[in-house]
């Protein structure tokens, strides 16, 4: 019984959201930015910045709401509803892609 529910458990767990440190970057080449000036750049970085932060916000926030959902009724929301690992990824990937055209640019 002990070990039923123990697996219940890590299994519950490991299918919680992921906080946003924890995402890792999609890859993106450099080379999408070629052509642009700095100024196009640093405002490209700007708005991806925003995006990032903002889906960063709303990762921790399902990353809380799955830790009372498995706390309350031992279901991860996040499980049934998703989470923003993707989008998180993508613009993670992108911010780097952007800050290698800025210093192959000679923007920074």
């Amino acid at each position: 019984m002990k070990f039923k529910f123990t697996l219940l458990v890590l299994l519950t767990v490991a299918a919680c959201a992921k906080t946003p440190s924890s995402i890792p970057a999609i890859s993106f080449s450099s080379a999408e930015y070629a052509g642009y000036t700095c100024k196009e750049l640093n405002n490209h970085l700007a708005s991806v910045s925003a995006s990032l932060t903002d889906y960063e916000a709303k990762q921790r926030n399902k990353v809380a709401g799955d830790a009372a959902g498995v706390f309350l009724v031992l279901i991860p929301p996040s499980a049934l509803t998703g989470d923003y690992a993707g989008e998180i990824g993508r613009y993670k990937g992108e911010k780097i892609a952007i800050e290698r055209a800025q210093i192959k640019a000679n923007c920074v």
